[in-house]
């Protein structure tokens, strides 16, 4: 699909996804909006419309990415601060000279 946006009075025809329309145009309003006040070679323009278009959409799906990763973070975390807790719950078995033995070689030495 083929989106066309309004920077500084000039049309940008972008090839996108049709999921990507959205957020491209939103994109294109962000830089408008920076760029007020800027002027000079159409080319030169174009030029610094669509590389500024690119880092803006780059810096946003990293910031997307590292949200996803603290989330993730925290999840575990979570999951390694219960199975600690769990673990300090449960008492230890008492300290013995049989334990860590085998129960089979219990019942073979008639102890069990």
């Amino acid at each position: 699909m083929q989106v066309t946006v309004k920077i500084l009075g000039a049309d940008y025809a972008i090839d996108c996804a049709d999921c990507d329309v959205r957020r491209l145009e939103d994109l294109a309003r962000a830089l408008e909006t920076r760029l007020q006040g800027f002027s000079g070679d159409a080319s030169a323009m174009r030029r610094l419309v669509l590389t500024a278009l690119g880092l803006m959409d780059e810096v946003q799906a990293t910031s997307a990415a590292l949200v996803r990763a603290r989330c993730e973070i925290e999840r575990l975390t979570d999951m390694l601060v219960e199975a600690k807790l769990e673990a300090a719950a449960s008492p230890e078995p008492p300290d013995t000279p049989d334990r860590g033995r085998v129960g089979a070689l219990r019942v073979a030495q008639g102890r069990a």
